[in-house]
């Protein structure tokens, strides 16, 4: 039994050696040693991509000529375009009120021009506020029919030189510009 156990033993010994020898590249059969080089660097893999379609575009720079159609509305979706662009009198709840809101000369010396539209009857506040939001003076404060509105307002008296924020409100809309006071 001593003898299975000692032949055993020599065979896994060579077994092993032969396998760990061998993940060198120790060829038992030629007596060859050869070990991976680590002193070579690998060689740069350079591929060329080459277009392999049957139908291939023409060189831009030996001119290319393109077909395609440009594009033509009908005058009949233009028309109809118009339509929808002028939209209905009466303003759907998600429309906006206010809208097109223009403040000038900026800056602005002794007298503040604004111009404005509204699309339905409303209450319309057109108050100054100065840079940390606080309410210097109310300007206007009506209420107006839809349509476009002009307003010439005097300030020189009101307010002093500085920055100051144009506060328009319509309703629950909020629109606000700013102007530099000379």
């Amino acid at each position: 039994m001593i003898k299975f156990y000692l032949r055993s033993l020599v065979v896994f010994i060579i077994l092993g050696t032969t396998v760990s020898l061998n993940s060198y590249g120790i060829n038992f059969y030629k007596f060859q040693v050869s070990r991976p080089d680590s002193t070579r660097t690998k060689s740069k893999v350079t591929t060329k991509i080459t277009d392999t379609r049957l139908i291939k575009p023409v060189d831009p720079k030996a001119g290319v000529k393109l077909s395609f159609t440009p594009f033509k509305p009908s005058k009949e979706k233009l028309l109809a375009q118009n339509k929808i662009m002028s939209g209905p009198k009466n303003p759907l709840p998600g429309d906006k009120i206010l809208a097109n809101v223009k403040v000038y000369p900026n800056p602005v010396s002794d007298y503040l021009n604004m111009t404005y539209s509204i699309s339905k009857d409303s209450n319309v506040t057109i108050r100054i506020m100065d840079v940390l939001g606080n309410e210097i003076t109310t300007l206007f404060s009506e209420s107006l029919s839809e349509g476009e509105h002009n307003n010439t307002f005097s300030i020189s008296s009101k307010i002093s030189s500085g920055f100051y924020f144009v506060r328009v409100s319509v309703g629950s809309e909020i629109i606000t510009k700013r102007i530099s006071v000379l």
